[in-house]
Formats: structure tokens, C-alpha cells, sequence
């Protein structure tokens, strides 16, 4: 994962050919967790415990390189903790912070009318979650589509539907004995606003 994050990283910065364009961008998301831990043993307590839905801030600087784009997005949002149960959520949205840093290939998939597009995202992703005073750091692998259109000269948007899976949140210890750990899965919704410089 390292290596080919370092790959990609020398691509964009290294990679001058006369074509290469830079877009810089803000982006507002909606996101949803699922997994992260699960109740093995039907104790009568929460289902699952897992990081809450939020809403996200980003900022995102595109290099485009041929046909294809290679893209850093950082964003930030206020992410609690969430306990399910049979016809309950408890959410508890008053500590935890998340700083999150993605590394995307973004390639055009097909063009809609005369200048729209949708286009492919994968790479990787990290997650430097803070949840009372627990830090945690996770790797994750990241998937999306967005569909972009021109919104006037140098100004375009997009709706971007974002996937992401990681391993759990929750360390050794977080849980009770009946909770195992599972995958922590993500899924998201944004819209951004971009300038090509």
C-alpha cells in the first residue's frame, strides 16, 4: 500500500507534460458508516457500535496528466459514535474528529452532452480519527463516481457517490467481550465546486 501510494505521489509531482492541468476544488459530503463491530452473542445490548453519520469539509488539488487526473483531497468533520439496536440508534455526536487524506487516480469513464462527464476514482485513503481521547489511525481503500459538468469559464461541479473500506475503528479492549471487530465501510454523497487554474 505504501509503495504505491509513493508511486503516485512522484506521478503527480514529477509528471510535466504539456497538457498537465491543475484544478483546485471544495467539496461538502454526507456520509454513512456501516460494520466496525458486531454483537456475536445477542446479549440484549446494542447490535453494533460504529463511527457516526457526518458531514465533511474538503479541499482538493487535481494535476491532469493525459486523459487521466491524479488528485489529494483533505477533509475534515465532527464524527461521534453511533450504538444500534433492534428499532434504536443512540448517537453521540459531542466528541470525535476526523482529519482524512485520499490519494485518487481519476480517470473519464464517459462524456454526457457536449462538455459534461462521468469519471472513476480508486486509491487509497487515511483516517486519523479522534474519538474522546483516543487517537486511531487507519488505511483504508477508496472507490468513486462523480459526475462533472462546466458551471461558467473555469468553473465546473461535480456529484460525487464515494465508497471507502478499512479495517475496524475500534482497537483490542474498545469492546465488550461479545462485540467482535468487523470492517468499517463507508459510503458518501458530495458536491463540489472546482476552478481550473
Amino acid at each position: 500500500m505504501r509503495g504505491s501510494v509513493a508511486v503516485l505521489a512522484l506521478l503527480a509531482v514529477t509528471t510535466t507534460p504539456a497538457t498537465a492541468q491543475w484544478d483546485i476544488g471544495f467539496e461538502m459530503s454526507t456520509i454513512h458508516y456501516h460494520g466496525s463491530s458486531g454483537d456475536t452473542t445477542n446479549s440484549g445490548g446494542p447490535q453494533a457500535f460504529r463511527p457516526a453519520s457526518a458531514t465533511t469539509v474538503g479541499v482538493r488539488v487535481d494535476r491532469g496528466i493525459g486523459r487521466a487526473r491524479v488528485g489529494l483531497q483533505a477533509s475534515y468533520a465532527n464524527v461521534g459514535l453511533t450504538a444500534t439496536g433492534p428499532g434504536l440508534t443512540l448517537i453521540d455526536n459531542s466528541t470525535g474528529q476526523l482529519i482524512e487524506g485520499q490519494l485518487v487516480v481519476n480517470f473519464r469513464v464517459v462524456g454526457i452532452g457536449s462538455s459534461g462527464a462521468i469519471r472513476a476514482e480508486l486509491g487509497p485513503s487515511l483516517h486519523l480519527w479522534k474519538s474522546g481521547d483516543e487517537n486511531r489511525t487507519r488505511v483504508g481503500a477508496m472507490g468513486a463516481l462523480a459526475y462533472e459538468w462546466p458551471v461558467a469559464k473555469r468553473f465546473s461541479g461535480a456529484i460525487r457517490l464515494e465508497g471507502m473500506i478499512s479495517k475496524s475503528w475500534f482497537d483490542d479492549g474498545d469492546l465488550p467481550p461479545e462485540y467482535e471487530r468487523q470492517a468499517t465501510r463507508r459510503y458518501g454523497v458530495g458536491l463540489a465546486l472546482r476552478y481550473r487554474l
